[in-house]
């Protein structure tokens, strides 16, 4: 069976997310990216991004651009959990800049060092995030690395680290590779037309979700359903509340009230797209600041359409 992960995103699949993923049959996914220096400095932001110890099937993705603090870090996190992944592919410049994420592509031979220092120190299974280079298509070579270095599985969001997230994402291009490790594609999955053109076109065993998600966890669902018997059905508006809530109330219960209706109106776009009256709705929403309210205001619209 193709397995359909959540793929990482900085600011929105923490706990409370994943959880809400999970539910909807998404099989894995990643921590929000986890800075090497930061872990190593004991920085109290940073280690609220690690998984939770009853999560299952949540990479630790950790980032930076010095090999021995890489697997310095790699080497205490993988004491604890059982899988570690490195971003090799944030395109955003103040990562980028420090010649971490996608900026370890600029060098592969660097590239390489680090990949086979954490080899040595991760103890359990050992992933890499990454695209199609830095600004021209190299991946035949950057998988290459990866396969003789001993990575467990890789993952390729199929634009260069240039482009970030304009232009369309090239699925044929990972068609190339011989597949050698479990291979993972991503990019513009939003839809599950989507999913199986990506693995149609790019050949590999399965896919990550990224924006296509936020705020739409039942895409998991959608997925599999339209993969196996080639058909799939929209959540109903009860279904869209319980995850809603279910969703909300984990926030608080991670951040506190505050912070959870601010975390939660970054996601409402998505869970009432295509809904009568959402844009009016959603405006309307950005103004409240009391959990009871936001709540009530999100039944009453569902209610209403």
């Amino acid at each position: 069976m193709v397995k359909v992960g959540l793929a990482p995103m900085a600011g929105y699949t923490d706990r409370a997310f994943r959880t809400v993923c999970f539910k909807w049959g998404a099989d894995f996914a990643f921590s929000e990216m986890v800075s090497a220096k930061g872990f190593l400095m004991n920085s109290e932001k940073t280690r609220e991004l690690l998984p939770s110890p009853e999560e299952k099937n949540v990479a630790v993705q950790i980032f930076g651009s010095d090999p021995e603090e890489l697997s310095r870090a790699a080497d205490v996190l993988s004491d604890e959990y059982p899988w570690i992944d490195l971003n090799a592919g944030c395109p955003v410049r103040k990562v980028v800049k420090k010649g971490a994420g996608g900026g370890l592509l600029r060098d592969l031979d660097l590239f390489r060092a680090v990949v086979k220092e954490l080899r040595k120190h991760v103890k359990g299974k050992f992933t890499v995030k990454t695209r199609l280079g830095w600004n021209e298509n190299q991946i035949s070579k950057i998988y290459e690395i990866l396969v003789e270095e001993g990575v467990d599985e890789v993952f390729i969001h199929t634009r260069t680290v240039a482009q970030a997230f304009t232009g369309k994402a090239d699925w044929k291009s990972l068609s190339v590779l011989d597949k050698k490790i479990p291979t993972f594609v991503s990019g513009d999955i939003f839809s599950p037309e989507d999913a199986k053109r990506a693995l149609e076109e790019s050949g590999c065993h399965g896919v990550l979700v990224a924006r296509g998600a936020i705020g739409r966890p039942w895409l998991f669902k959608q997925i599999k359903d339209f993969l196996e018997r080639g058909k799939y059905s929209e959540p109903s508006t009860d279904e869209i509340l319980r995850s809603f809530e279910m969703h909300l109330s984990l926030l608080v219960e991670d951040k506190g009230e505050e912070k959870a209706i601010k975390e939660i109106k970054k996601f409402v776009a998505g869970y009432t797209k295509n809904l009568k009256g959402a844009r009016r709705f959603r405006d309307e929403m950005m103004k409240i600041k009391n959990l009871q309210t936001l709540k009530e205001m999100f039944y009453n619209f569902l209610k209403e359409v």
